[in-house]
Formats: structure tokens, sequence, C-alpha cells
């Protein structure tokens, strides 16, 4: 299983949400290159970075995450997200150095881009990815809530060949609460492709449960930022 620390972007710094609400971020680095360059040291296999304004609709973190694709690529993968809104973009990533990309408004308005995108990059380099809130997916960066499903939704993106879904409870994110384990349970009984778990992991406990349900791999902030896990799982995993 893959430990993936993540590197959420707003206004040019490294942050955290509490439970995805714009306005509640709390900085870790006030330069996200000092956070790559961190985790990369840590020994992190991968990061995942997210243009959270990118997500609520501007592009003010556009250079800066490319310098972080350019500057990261060379050492551990990279996988992004956020603000994808178009098959361009999510080329321009891949032609970058991104290893994966990570579409999610786009995926759930523009279902059929799944395919294209499949076809042009590859499953492997897909990420889709499902954020909910009381089984409905939540989209523009959490701030808009659809009628949508997200079972039965993750069955119609594996289908049309997606690699990965990323799954994250808008209501554990950042809160430390522990990951939402019936829904974990129900999502791994409704797909057949890899998941990726995000929100409310707390510690190795939770991470070791996670993975002996069959996850693929969790991504972790606020936990890591508040040295709530050690670093050493990086090598333990």
């Amino acid at each position: 299983m893959e430990i993936i620390p993540a590197i959420d972007i707003s206004n040019g710094k490294c942050v955290r949400l509490f439970k995805g609400k714009k306005g509640t971020e709390t900085i870790y680095f006030k330069n996200p290159l000092d956070a790559l360059m961190f985790w990369i040291k840590k020994g992190a296999k991968r990061i995942h970075i997210v243009d959270l304004d990118g997500a609520w609709g501007t592009d003010i973190n556009k250079n800066l995450l490319k310098d972080l694709i350019k500057t990261g690529a060379s050492m551990t993968r990279i996988q992004v997200g956020g603000g994808i809104r178009n098959i361009k973009t999510a080329t321009e990533l891949i032609n970058l150095g991104a290893d994966r990309i990570i579409i999610g408004t786009l995926a759930v308005k523009r279902p059929q881009v799944i395919e294209e995108l499949a076809r042009m990059i590859g499953s492997d380099r897909l990420i889709i990815a499902l954020d909910y809130k009381k089984e409905k997916i939540q989209v523009q960066g959490w701030t808009e809530e659809t009628s949508i499903n997200p079972f039965e939704f993750g069955k119609n993106v594996a289908k049309k060949g997606a690699g990965f879904i990323l799954f994250s409870s808008v209501e554990s994110d950042g809160a430390l609460t522990g990951p939402d384990v019936p829904s974990i349970k129900k999502m791994l009984q409704s797909i057949q492709i890899p998941l990726i778990v995000a929100g409310g992991i707390r510690n190795e406990k939770d991470i070791e449960m996670l993975k002996q349900l069959g996850v693929s791999a969790v991504i972790i902030g606020k936990a890591f930022y508040e040295k709530k896990i050690p670093f050493s799982v990086f090598q333990k995993y």
C-alpha cells in the first residue's frame, strides 16, 4: 500500500482545510516548494498535490504548480489535481512530468472525458476524485453538492477506463476523526479498480486497518503535518 503525503495549495502556500471548508486554512509551509523537498527528503515515493484555488475556480497558482511538477518529477512521482477542467490542461500537466492527474468536477460534469483521457494518457495515469458528503458527490472544491451517488458513479467511471478512484470524505477531511470505514467498505465492494482513500486518517492503526480492507493507497495530510504519524511509515509500507 502506498503512503502519500498531501500538499494542498492556496494563495501560494501549503495549507490544510478543516472538513473541506474554504476559509479554514491552516498554513504549514509558506512556500510549497519547501514542502515538496521536505517530503522527498523524508522518503515519500509519491506526493499528492492539489491546487485548492484551482478547484475553487482561479488559476493564481498555475505557475507554482508547474514549478512543483518540474522540480519534483525527477525525484519522486507526482500526482496532481484541483481545477483541471479540460483535456488540454490534463495533458499539459502529464507532459510537464506529472505521473498521474486527478479529475473530479470534470469527470462528474462530463463523464465522457474519462474515456477520452484514458485513451490519451493511459488508465494507469488517471485518477477520478469522488469527494462525498452524506452519500452525495461534492464538486467545485466541495462548494457544490450534486445528487449523484458516489457508489453508482464509481462503478461507471471504472467501466469508462479510470485507473483509480480517490475516495474522500469531506466530513472527515482535516478533522482527525478516523476514516469513514462503512463507506470505504461499500466502495471497495462496488468497484474492481484500485481505491485510494483520503480523509480522517489519524494514526498508524488507521493505516493498517485500511491496508487490511484492501485499500490501494492512503493520502495523509493533517496527521503528518501535526506529527501524529511517524515518517518511518514510508519505509514500512
